[in-house]
């Protein structure tokens, strides 16, 4: 704590939330966000510019040893937060941490439980709840002001920025390529918000659908949760079509609650309208903000953070309780998936099993972290196509017939892709295929840049033979995309040959193609060259930003498709976290 009786914070993330964070930081008289680290130094500098900030780390490690920090606040993505969790709990220090916890259940529950071991207070950036509105409607019908039995809540939520082809890329383009979106990146607050004001879930009912082909995950849904009190809370929502509010993100929908004693609703821009059987309708006023996001719910979030570190209040969020929201959540998808109600109590027993053998397997290999490096593939990928060839209900079992162009998605190119001549998939020499790897950061690459030796050396300094090169440009993040395969950053015919004449065994980059996909001269100069030099080529990787350190373990194994001249392949690293600890 620093002379002015303020906890010193350190921030972990720069990336687009944090702003909302930093600036509710600002005008908290409480803390003081003393430094703020991001892998990509660059993005942390502009943040700290931004909100006048000295200290800037790229490493965690480095970043906790200052000895004056007496909290952080992680508002990284999901992708190995587990591993950044245990390393600041370790410290002893308390976190403020962004939801999703993790991109998993399972892996959620390990930050929970590891939290709850450390005894150190942790609480869940789940700041819907702390909107004006819906602390204000809690209240009310704490007063009994449309009386004690509650019937139903019902939230309608349009966000209309995910009709386009290019949904999402401004902002958070990470939600394109998300296997689950909906419930998981936004109803997971409404869910929440659904336990604060009517208590807990005991069943849900739940169908999802995506309507935008561009993206991986479900856009689209309708959630029937029943709740212990007997009453029922719905979320219709889907982020396709637009609302007609002017600020969608304000309250992020419309509400309504009813009760035996009336109806109280919610509108767009934060107006109360309280409705009593057999009295006046009448707007209820009340305090709501325009600062910061969403009715300034960060800062009401955050101040709820120092209160609980001042023993001021019970934490809402804490693990034993923020693990029912997560788990609403998985029964939300389990019964989109069935087509049937789901009853809590039974799914929790599962997720209970479930997690405890995920423990007992990982305990085998504690200290390794396995990141998917692959795009999901779905029938709306192009050249890839699902159908249904036998199911449980006619034939006793399920099968699908799966069609798919060599070369979609997350995929190997062998050189009979562009050598008349060349080694077939089957030919391939799998040494090569897995092993150690490097990774060249070359993180938010623009449009259509040619990649040389320079930014090569530039980033990992002398290259070796026998080296796999991934190629982080973050170009996953536009998949769906025209400019995904028309303007794409590619391996330029000097790199080419340098690779070859540096003797490296594999490169893997995150475009469709190591070259323009519209230059066929291009195209075939720098696939040749890589082949004949004896390069083996991996493209579509997704998901490079969530390596962490420089060098890993990596494996892509292609099918052995006799005469094939490519095919898709489930790319990952594995990470050591004892070598980098």
């Amino acid at each position: 704590m620093n002379r002015s009786g303020q906890r010193n914070g350190l921030l972990i993330g720069a990336g687009y939330f944090s702003e909302f964070h930093l600036d509710a930081w600002r005008r908290l008289e409480g803390a003081n966000i003393i430094a703020v680290c991001d892998l990509d130094r660059e993005k942390a500098e502009k943040m700290a510019v931004k909100f006048g900030i000295d200290r800037v780390h790229d490493d965690v490690a480095e970043a906790l040893r200052s000895s004056d920090l007496d909290f952080v606040d992680i508002a990284t993505g999901p992708g190995g937060r587990a591993e950044l969790v245990l390393e600041v709990l370790e410290r002893g220090l308390p976190i403020i941490c962004q939801k999703p916890l993790a991109n998993e259940y399972a892996t959620a529950e390990r930050i929970m439980k590891a939290a709850e071991a450390h005894d150190q207070v942790f609480m869940v950036h789940e700041n819907f709840r702390f909107q004006p509105w819906h602390r204000e409607i809690k209240r009310l019908l704490t007063e009994g002001v449309i009386g004690r039995r509650l019937h139903s809540l019902t939230m309608r939520t349009r966000m209309g920025d995910g009709w386009s082809e290019d949904a999402y890329s401004a902002r958070q383009p990470y939600f394109r390529t998300m296997p689950r979106l909906l419930v998981h990146e936004t109803g997971v607050h409404f869910i929440d918000t659904f336990r604060y004001l009517g208590g807990e879930v005991t069943q849900c009912f739940a169908q999802l659908k995506r309507l935008n082909p561009a993206i991986v995950g479900e856009d689209a849904g309708v959630i029937q949760l029943t709740l212990q009190s007997g009453a029922t809370a719905i979320w219709d929502a889907n982020r396709y079509n637009e609302s007609g509010s002017d600020d969608p993100r304000y309250t992020f929908g419309e509400m309504w609650v009813e009760a035996d004693g009336g109806t109280i609703s919610l509108a767009g821009d934060g107006t109360i309208t309280v409705d009593p059987i057999g009295k006046p309708v009448y707007v209820h006023d009340y305090v709501h903000s325009r600062d910061g996001f969403a009715g300034d719910c960060v800062a009401a979030c955050q101040q709820h953070f120092l209160d609980v570190l001042d023993g001021k209040s019970k934490c809402e969020t804490a693990p034993q309780e923020y693990r029912k929201t997560l788990q609403a959540v998985e029964a939300v998808y389990e019964s989109a998936r069935r087509n049937h109600p789901v009853i809590l109590r039974s799914l929790e027993s599962r997720l209970q099993i479930s997690t405890s053998l995920r423990e007992g397997r990982a305990k085998r290999g504690e200290g390794r972290r396995v990141i998917d490096l692959s795009l999901p593939m779905t029938d709306s990928m192009p050249g890839f196509g699902i159908a249904i060839a036998k199911s449980i209900e006619n034939e006793g079992w399920n099968a699908t017939t799966l069609t798919m162009y060599s070369h979609t998605g997350t995929h190997m190119d062998a050189p009979r892709h562009f050598v008349p001549d060349g080694d077939t998939l089957d030919q391939q020499v799998l040494s090569a295929c897995c092993g150690p790897a490097r990774l060249v950061n070359l993180a938010d690459s623009a449009p259509r840049r040619s990649i040389g030796i320079e930014d090569v050396t530039a980033a990992i300094g002398q290259v070796y033979p026998g080296d796999r090169l991934l190629f982080r440009t973050d170009w996953h993040r536009r998949f769906g995309t025209p400019a995904y395969r028309n303007e794409l950053p590619r391996i330029s015919l000097e790199l080419a040959r340098w690779l070859v004449q540096h003797e490296v065994a594999l490169i893997g980059v995150e475009p469709p193609s190591v070259a323009d996909v519209n230059n066929l001269a291009e195209l075939t100069d720098v696939h040749q060259t890589l082949f004949v030099g004896g390069v083996v080529i991996v493209e579509g990787l997704a998901h490079l930003d969530s390596i962490d350190v420089d060098e890993f373990e990596f494996v892509a194994l292609p099918l052995n498709v006799v005469g094939g001249d490519g095919c898709p392949v489930r790319a990952i690293a594995i990470v050591d976290s004892r070598r980098h600890s």
